[in-house]
């Protein structure tokens, strides 16, 4: 009966062990799944908040139809370029020809003036808004009529004059690297580099003479975007461009000729 006794109690206390274990196991379980849990919700909110970094950084250097990253046409631009970019700039002149300016500002992180007037190292031309033609060429009359108005600034050149708004954007003229298209395309591309993304473009030949924007790359996809070429990165320079007639082909161009500048306008 001792015997039988004993071993009626050594089962029970191998039942009592076994259930106490079973007991414990899911709890452990669960904290394993709690610390899976914290570690995929911090791994994922990592990748989004980098993804929205990514696409801040993005928009902020894209180039579009109608947009230098936050530089939009027809809108105002002056408190971004100073708070999201850090820029400063110079107001006067935004691009010319035939002797015909019209007014606009340089704009850079770094820019100096020479002394003759000229601003240096800019990253962009905001070419301003014409807020109304000069009606004559009497300097003095004309500059008085909206000399109190502190929204516009005026602009003088040999063939034309007039006034424009200082903070409302009419066309973007781009010197840095760092704005590209969605495909990459941008200062400093190579026209091979651009045939490789698309063969759908053609090189259009403008006013030579007089235009310093002339030699102008159009893909089909943007087709308000011109992609600037220099004259003398083709072959045979100016001269041989000038018998071309109004178009050219990446041929007539010097190997790895690059992107001189992009303009976005209406």
């Amino acid at each position: 009966m001792k015997k039988n006794s004993f071993l009626y109690l050594s089962i029970l206390s191998l039942v009592v062990l076994s259930c106490a274990q079973g007991s414990n196991e899911p709890e452990k379980n669960l904290n394993n799944q709690n610390e899976t849990s914290t570690s995929n919700e911090i791994s994922t909110d990592s990748l989004l908040s980098d993804s929205i970094d990514n696409q801040a950084v993005e928009e902020k250097f894209l180039i579009t139809q109608n947009s230098v990253g936050y530089f939009k046409l027809g809108s105002a631009w002056q408190s971004f370029a100073k708070n999201d970019y850090n820029y400063e700039f110079v107001e006067g002149i935004g691009s010319c020809v035939d002797a015909c300016c019209n007014g606009g500002h340089d704009v850079g992180k770094e820019l100096t003036v020479d002394e003759y007037g000229w601003v240096e190292n800019a990253e962009l031309t905001i070419g301003a808004t014409l807020f109304k033609d000069a009606e004559t060429f009497e300097d003095e009359i004309e500059r008085k009529r909206f000399k109190d108005n502190k929204d516009v600034f005026y602009i003088t050149s040999d063939n034309c004059m007039g006034w424009y708004y200082k903070d409302k954007v009419r066309y973007i003229i781009v010197y840095s690297t760092d704005f590209k298209t969605s495909e990459g395309i941008g200062v400093g591309t190579t026209l091979e580099a651009v045939k490789e993304i698309t063969n759908e473009f053609t090189i259009n030949i403008g006013w030579l003479e007089e235009d310093a924007n002339a030699v102008q790359l159009v893909l089909k996809k943007y087709p308000t975007i011109k992609f600037i070429l220099d004259v003398e990165d083709a072959k045979g320079g100016y001269e041989k461009l000038s018998t071309l007639g109004e178009t050219a082909k990446i041929s007539d161009f010097k190997k790895e000729t690059k992107i001189r500048s992009v303009i976005v306008s209406e």
